[in-house]
């Protein structure tokens, strides 16, 4: 074979080699738009994830070749799960298989796993079946359990300072030995400012038959069937007894917000006296 010949195999093969990169990189850059855009949108079938493992191995795909992009397409398909506000098992399970396929480590999914935990207990709830715990230190009625215990303060409106305000003396002149005539001078008023403080670190308590608060300085138990009126916030709730006593708990994580929210109107709705 002449030597011309045998240059043009030689760059022949390098260009194909690069070709074959270019390819490779093209498919690989393809496969993870189309796993993104599979799970943005819940379109995770059994048979799409079967299509994604095959693809996935036929590209020879590393841990380290997904890395980021598979933390990305679980909470994707978490994302498309939420937002009717419920998770079915069917959705648990096909997170659970991408997660299993995609070889997702805990750590890189740490995040959505506490909010695929949160999920799963509001679903849990509004089917009817709402968590219990075990609340040590406190009584409990007889037939009363307890669902749920967030950490959270008691707020009260306090005085946080007083001060004076528009008050002015005035100036005098001297109009005869020993006379003064004094001119603008009039009284001022004291302003107080108030403000909602924590006035007690503990815990909220709701059960079947109550709401507790226990704290470290203050306390109080309502029975459910004495609520005249709940107001939910993302970091607390506002209660008024049937006796326009007022309570307002703020929870020290505003995370667990709506699943408090959801115990209580289930406790609400399901009280038996």
């Amino acid at each position: 074979m002449a030597e011309g010949e045998n240059d043009m195999d030689f760059l022949r093969g390098i260009f194909e080699k690069i070709s074959a990169k270019r390819q490779y990189a093209k498919d690989k850059k393809q496969f993870f738009e189309d796993l993104i855009t599979a799970a943005e949108i819940g379109r995770l079938t059994d048979d799409e994830i079967q299509q994604i493992q095959k693809r996935y191995q036929e590209l020879g795909l590393t841990q380290d070749d997904l890395k980021g992009v598979r933390a990305q397409a679980y909470e994707a398909a978490l994302g498309a799960a939420k937002s009717d506000g419920v998770l079915t098992a069917e959705e648990a399970a096909k997170l659970a298989k991408l997660e299993r396929i995609l070889m997702i480590p805990e750590s890189e999914i740490a995040k959505a796993k506490k909010e695929l935990t949160r999920l799963q207990l509001l679903t849990d709830i509004q089917n009817g079946n709402p968590p219990t715990v075990a609340v040590p230190n406190v009584i409990l009625q007889k037939g009363e359990v307890a669902y749920w215990s967030e950490p959270a303060s008691l707020l009260e409106e306090r005085v946080v300072r007083r001060r004076y305000e528009g008050g002015s003396q005035g100036f005098s002149f001297r109009i005869a030995k020993g006379v003064y005539y004094r001119v603008g001078g009039h009284r001022g008023h004291i302003v107080t400012d108030t403000a909602v403080v924590a006035v007690s670190a503990g815990e909220l308590i709701i059960t079947n038959k109550r709401v507790i608060f226990r704290g470290n300085t203050k306390a109080f138990n309502i029975r459910i069937d004495n609520l005249l009126e709940l107001n939910f916030y993302n970091n607390g709730v506002r209660l008024t007894d049937n006796n326009g006593k007022l309570r307002i708990v703020k929870f020290d994580d505003e995370a667990n917000s709506d699943v408090v929210a959801a115990i209580l109107t289930y406790a609400i709705n399901h009280f038996g006296g």
